[in-house]
């Protein structure tokens, strides 16, 4: 249990408007394009083309393109320019985080995995030539110094979704406390001013100005994506939840392995989304026999109805009556389990062998209420697309990643002394119904794509769903394989039909699943050789296969033509700086080590996309 002093001012929400600077690139009149090659090559589509636009690293006039891209937005500036809002998933705090061991760095050896960024999350605002792609020029809209932390997928909000204005909605994924500022990470634990991370963050694109909306609940946000069709806002989230094992809830409450929840955030207007005076709601299956992923067999063709209850105020917001920080114990809830099923709490000073408490505070909170309230469990919800073709925004794609444990689908899991009857393998791609006339009901929850019904490191298998785009014609999935979907960057002697990178698919509408294909794999291949002239990159060994990601895919026909997508490519292990980190922690020495990954945004054309 933590005490914390409490600051009246907290329950407000950060309204702030950020001033950046924009340099146009005017060295060549036509912008912009990285000399880097591409980091994706085609899949079996036939026809894709592959276009790299921006690499980590690179230069426009000043600005620099910064590591780990992710989602992407786009907005016309006018009638020759288009805006691209493009989310960088950096953050201060080591992820993931050790106090042992040795990461084997012959320059900066530090504690195995206790890796950071340089910098806190970041929203870069690039304009883009229409029709070439060229880059013109680029600013940051969100900047480090405001101290969010790692930004995954962003969506920008408009009149087709019910706005009056467009809004644009980036989404923190940690479940970690940080303090609001440039030195981020570690905050003291008592700190005053420390918050815990989960928020979705709103930016005017208009005039600059970033809000923080706690009322869209305290969660690891992979994306807020509102769906159309209702005359008001209401913006879909989900918990990408970083916990894998059986949770142990105590008071009565049976174990779960899965922890991950679908939340609706329903607003009269734009104002009231802005202002957060909105209210959350949460899934609840209408079959308590059919309650999470696991009771939904791989390949199975059933489907279950549910809707939406409503979350209290405080328990959305994560914010006490005086503003502080909700804990267990201000709403009688037991504190969060100290087994490792829980997520752990990485700051305590000494080293602590386990049992390492859990983390308390709003996500706790959110999570527990959902438990005893009997809200569906998914096991990892990244990205939600809703169906763009005309009459069908009700219909919407829940990105499932699931855990991509070894071992066959379906067999027997056990995970902190509790056995279950299935397993994921592959994670799944769900379609969930929403009644046209009531966003709280829901007509049937399916599975669209399904990754479980092999074992792992099955070709044609989807692994691990991140990113969705849809398109009249079916949706876009992008992969961020886990460490079972992995290959050794060492070709074996024996080759192996299952060997292969992060990818993105695309499966139809007409034939789903079944027709799914590949339109373009992630190249792996400069891990290995030199970078281009002038480039500085870690010369570190190549990685597995699979260690890449394909991210952030967004369509942008209405700007380049038919069939076009942006997209980006987050190459973890090309890192393009690095230096040894401060010392917070004993014993002495670096605790970690500050990297900036490589990655790039590239755009690609797939006839019929």
């Amino acid at each position: 249990m933590r005490s914390r002093t409490i600051l009246a001012c907290t329950a407000l929400a950060l309204a702030i408007t950020v001033s950046a600077t924009t340099t146009a690139f005017a060295a060549n009149k036509s912008g912009f394009k990285t000399s880097w090659p591409a980091m994706l090559k085609p899949g079996t589509i036939p026809g894709v083309e592959i276009t790299p636009l921006l690499t980590v690293g690179d230069r426009v006039g000043s600005f620099r393109f910064e590591s780990i891209p992710d989602g992407i937005s786009l907005r016309r500036k006018d009638h020759n320019r288009v805006e691209a809002f493009v989310n960088h998933e950096t953050g201060k705090s080591p992820f993931p985080w050790s106090l042992t061991g040795g990461n084997n760095d012959t320059d900066f050896p530090v504690p195995t995995g206790a890796e950071n960024d340089f910098d806190n999350s970041q929203l870069s605002r690039l304009t883009l030539a229409q029709g070439s792609a060229d880059v013109l020029n680029g600013s940051l809209a969100i900047t480090s110094s405001l101290g969010f932390q790692r930004f995954c997928s962003n969506y920008l909000a408009t009149k087709r979704e019910g706005f009056t204005r467009d809004i644009l909605f980036t989404n923190e994924e940690s479940p970690d406390y940080f303090l609001r500022q440039e030195d981020s990470w570690p905050a003291p634990i008592g700190d005053p001013n420390e918050k815990e991370a989960g928020l979705v963050v709103a930016l005017n694109p208009e005039n600059g100005k970033v809000r923080t909306i706690p009322g869209m609940g305290r969660h690891n946000h992979e994306n807020a994506v509102p769906i159309p069709g209702y005359g008001h806002p209401v913006v879909l989230s989900g918990d990408d939840t970083f916990t894998s094992g059986a949770l142990t809830l105590g008071g009565g409450v049976a174990p779960e392995l899965a922890q991950s929840q679908l939340y609706s955030y329903i607003a009269k207007n734009t104002n009231d989304v802005v202002r957060d005076r909105g209210d959350l709601w949460a899934f609840v299956s209408r079959n308590p026999a059919i309650d999470d992923y696991y009771d939904v067999p791989p390949g199975s063709p059933m489907s279950v109805a549910g809707h939406f209850i409503k979350v209290p105020r405080n328990i959305a917001t994560g914010l006490d009556d005086d503003g502080s920080e909700l804990q267990s114990e201000d709403v009688g809830y037991p504190e969060p389990p100290n087994d490792g099923s829980w997520q752990p709490e990485p700051r305590h000073q000494p080293p602590l062998p386990p049992p390492v408490p859990g983390v308390d505070g709003p996500q706790w909170v959110l999570q527990h209420w959902s438990d005893i309230n009997n809200v569906f469990e998914f096991v990892r919800v990244e990205d939600i697309a809703y169906d763009k073709r005309p009459g069908m925004g009700n219909v919407v794609y829940i990105a499932d990643s699931g855990r991509g444990r070894a071992g066959a689908a379906g067999t027997p899991e056990t995970s902190g002394g509790v056995t279950y009857p299935a397993r994921s393998t592959n994670g799944r791609v769900w379609k969930m119904v929403f009644d046209k006339d009531d966003p709280t009901e829901v007509t049937s929850l399916s599975v669209f794509v399904e990754g479980d019904d092999s074992a792992v490191k099955t070709l044609n298998e989807i692994h691990q769903p991140d990113n969705l785009e849809s398109t009249r014609n079916g949706i876009l999935v992008t992969e961020d394989p886990g460490s079972s979907q992995q290959f050794p960057a060492t070709p074996p002697a024996v080759p192996d039909p299952t060997r292969t990178t992060a990818r993105l698919w695309h499966v139809p509408f007409a034939g789903g699943d079944a027709a799914k294909q590949v339109a373009v794999s992630v190249d792996q291949s400069q891990d290995s050789v030199p970078p281009p002239a002038g480039q500085d990159v870690d010369n570190r060994p190549p990685a597995n296969l699979g260690a890449w990601e394909s991210t952030g895919v967004v369509d942008a026909s209405s700007w380049f033509g038919p069939g076009a997508f942006l997209i980006n490519v987050q190459a973890h292990t090309l890192w393009t700086e690095k230096r040894p980190g401060e010392d917070n922690f004993l014993p002495a020495g670096p605790d970690f080590m500050y990297k900036r990954e490589g990655g790039q945004m590239l755009l690609i054309r797939i006839p019929g996309g």
